[in-house]
């Protein structure tokens, strides 16, 4: 990949004439409903090349945005575009066994930690989590599932029941969820502070189960930081703590690492900062580093638990297609390749040493958090009473660092940052240069902030 030098022109400098015009066309056909950092942007993509972004009148932006996480080595890396150009020309249609699915069961083999050792594919995140329920309910004979405040694992019914804070309206919903408060310490809703509360949010889950529980308790869903929420990183012992609450239920831990899972925090998996045996977990996002693929891993022992192991139980449309199992074979030798788990722990600690400095000179910036490359800024318009920042205060600074020359995703009131584990070092700190100039200029008012 050709580095990106460091350039005056980066950001939107040249007038967006021909983007305006493709976005406007676009709208005529198109349903409502895209993501709010699209509509918010209109950007229009011509070409792309590891962490920069070009659209159509020729303006390059670094993409901190990431698809939301899902671009984890980069765009257009060469060893992927050609092992996807090979097999387009070989065989892409169909779940039959495949040198695709082998290759890529090998380097899953050798990939996914001492346990794990089953995986079956999907093609959205949403479709895995509903399998994994599934999978939930066949080991275990029971039916009630308990899931986090501020998390998200999808937008099908069963996926949607355990997403808390977005069911507005959409209801009736199915019974036998219930939730608990997350560890956000930033925001601990018990008005406690960590250690000393000693997990008192994970007490408080286990009396949500023993008050609304019928005793059939099949699963704990949780993800290992939340991303919707603005990367929220819980503290060390968090995810053993409800390990510990699903044994004692007799439940299934499910840990949902769509955004989190192949390096993103600068481990293969998230849930190993915190030395834990999840008994399922749902993958998806950078595991085909843009191809649509998803996964459920679980072991040989409870994945072969009926009714879902029986023929045809767990299938997907799409599922293990020769062009997804070429994607996530060729993403994961590319991140061993290139040691980018590692680096995605290295690279990131460097961003959060640079970006912290902004919870005392930006005046919106109330908390900086991260686990290797997946990072959140959370905007405040008071850091003493932590009064989240409106959607237009977020929106301002979402445009203010766009036309500077970064893109970032936006969760509630927070900027998400996920660049590729492959960026370059320089455009690293040249993103984060821009991130901490442009913030520390914006206020409420919105200074600083426009063209």
């Amino acid at each position: 990949m050709e580095r990106a030098a460091r350039s005056p022109q980066r950001g939107l400098v040249a007038p967006p004439s021909k983007t305006h015009r493709h976005w406007a066309e676009e709208q005529e056909v198109i349903g409502p409903g895209l993501q709010a950092v699209m509509l918010w942007s209109r950007f229009c993509v011509s070409e792309a090349s590891g962490a920069v972004l070009t659209d159509l009148d020729g303006n390059q932006v670094l993409d901190l945005q990431g698809a939301g996480g899902v671009n984890s080595i980069g765009h257009a890396e060469p060893t992927l575009v050609a092992a996807l150009i090979d097999q387009l020309g070989t065989w892409t249609a169909g779940a039959f066994g495949s040198r695709a699915r082998l290759d890529m069961l090998r380097a899953l083999r050798d990939f996914l930690p001492e346990g794990l050792d089953r995986v079956q594919l999907y093609s959205g995140g949403t479709e895995a989590v509903e399998a994994a329920l599934r999978l939930a309910k066949s080991a275990t004979g029971k039916y009630e599932v308990l899931s986090f405040w501020g998390g998200f694992h999808g937008k099908t019914l069963g996926s949607l029941a355990l997403t808390a804070g977005a069911r507005r309206d959409l209801g009736p919903l199915p019974g036998g969820y219930m939730s608990a408060p997350y560890a956000n310490c930033y925001r601990c809703p018990l008005k406690l502070r960590h250690p000393g509360c000693g997990f008192a949010c994970v007490d408080h889950a286990r009396e949500v189960v023993r008050q609304q529980s019928t005793g059939a308790l099949a699963a704990i869903v949780v993800e290992p930081v939340q991303g919707r929420s603005g990367n929220v990183v819980p503290p060390p012992g968090y995810l053993a703590a409800l390990a510990s609450l699903a044994a004692e239920f007799d439940a299934l831990l499910i840990v949902d690492e769509m955004m989190t899972g192949f390096g993103r925090t600068g481990t293969a998996f998230a849930f190993m900062r915190d030395d834990v045996e999840p008994d399922i977990v749902t993958v998806g996002k950078g595991m085909g580093a843009g191809y649509p693929v998803t996964g459920v891993i679980a072991s040989t022992a409870t994945m072969a638990s009926g009714p879902f192991s029986e023929p045809s139980a767990s299938s997907s449309s799409f599922g293990a297609f020769p062009m997804a199992c070429r994607a996530v074979a060729t993403t994961v030798s590319v991140i061993e390749r290139d040691g980018l788990v590692e680096r995605a722990e290295l690279l990131g600690k460097e961003l959060l040493a640079m970006l912290t400095p902004l919870t005392e000179e930006a005046p919106l910036v109330g908390d900086v958090r991260g686990a290797g490359l997946a990072i959140g800024i959370e905007l405040v318009t008071d850091k003493e009473s932590r009064r989240p920042a409106s959607t237009d205060v977020v929106r301002q600074a979402f445009t203010a660092l766009l036309e500077a020359g970064v893109l970032v995703m936006t969760g509630g009131n927070t900027l998400r940052l996920y660049p590729p584990l492959n960026i370059e070092k320089d455009q690293a700190h040249e993103a984060a240069d821009i991130i901490r100039r442009t913030l520390s200029r914006l206020t409420e008012q919105g200074s600083g902030g426009g063209r």
